[in-house]
């Protein structure tokens, strides 16, 4: 894992412009022979962080794009705009992550990617945002090409949260004045529970979407446990796949890289994700990661750790 931490920067290309903000793919491509448009189409996974779409960083998840990439695939580990109470919200946040699969299906003859085999990837808010993608058909930009479809062709979902009317997360859903208040929950109004309900991926399960796995520690103190579970049965009695691993005594944000957990359970996460993405076609073979030889690749920090809300989308 460690040369997967200690890697190159990726090359940086600016997908969007909004707001003032340039919003970046942070690219990750598999070696090749020649001409990469000339050597076969590759999958592709797209990587979206969390933090609560306040704040959260891209760091924790460019080992997995690295990794992705030396197994053939090609990764974007992407930015988005942050929800703040003055605007954006969490729908544009849901955007903008259209925007990003947009951009990589449109160039994906540019970068030798199948832009059918476009799978996303994305941890609590993020894993929000990735089964956002594979699940709700509103939420675009107007300025993207509707003729471009923005719904991946596969979804990996660590600690999503696909229920916004629950708890706290109803906070997230209704935005603007409730974000600047995190102590008072807004009321449980129709119009609050109806805007929570636009942005629930849990509410837009139906039958034709992609194939899932979702993994979740039972641990989780943060993301209830039973959303994962009610996700999953959704799916499944809508008739699509979504393995559902559920990890003893694993708490939240388990697949990042450098935060709480200690590398090796981040690699058996990763490990799982290859396997998923293998029975889909998109890698052969078993997975490659493996916990680093001595020294681990990173001390995982105190439990007590909070993030402060800040972007800063550059690698370590």
């Amino acid at each position: 894992m460690r040369e997967l931490v200690q890697g190159p920067p990726p090359a940086e290309i600016a997908y969007k412009s909004v707001g003032g903000e340039t919003l970046k793919l942070y690219t990750f491509l598999p070696a090749r022979d020649g001409d990469a448009a000339a050597s076969g189409k590759v999958p592709a996974v797209i990587w979206i962080h969390g933090g609560a779409w306040i704040g959260g960083t891209t760091d924790g998840f460019m080992p997995h794009a690295r990794y992705c990439a030396a197994r053939g695939m090609a990764a974007f580990n992407i930015t988005y705009r942050l929800a703040r109470p003055e605007g954006p919200s969490v729908a544009e946040c849901v955007a903008d992550c259209k925007s990003a699969v947009r951009y990589v299906r449109a160039h994906a003859a540019e970068w030798g990617v199948d832009p059918h085999r476009i799978a996303v990837a994305g941890d609590s808010a993020g894993g929000h945002l990735a089964a956002a993608l594979g699940t709700i058909e509103a939420l675009d930009d107007a300025a993207d090409d509707r003729n471009i479809s923005a719904r991946p062709d596969a979804m990996i979902l660590f600690n999503p949260i696909v229920d916004m009317s629950e708890g706290a997360w109803l906070r997230f859903a209704v935005g603007g004045e409730a974000l600047a208040h995190p102590k008072k929950l807004p009321e449980r109004s129709p119009e609050n529970l109806a805007r929570a309900e636009s942005l629930s991926p849990l509410a837009h399960v139906r039958p034709g979407l992609p194939p899932a796995l979702l993994m979740h520690g039972l641990a989780d103190k943060v993301v209830t446990p039973e959303q994962a579970r009610r996700f999953a049965n959704a799916m499944k009695e809508a008739g699509n796949r979504c393995d559902l691993v559920l990890l003893e005594n694993i708490g939240h944000a388990f697949i990042v890289a450098g935060y709480k957990s200690p590398e090796s359970v981040v690699v058996e996460a990763l490990r799982a994700a290859d396997r998923f993405l293998a029975s889909l076609g998109y890698v052969q073979g078993e997975p490659t990661v493996t916990v680093s030889e001595g020294e681990p690749a990173w001390v995982p920090l105190p439990a007590s750790y909070s993030p402060p809300p800040v972007h800063s989308p550059q690698a370590k």
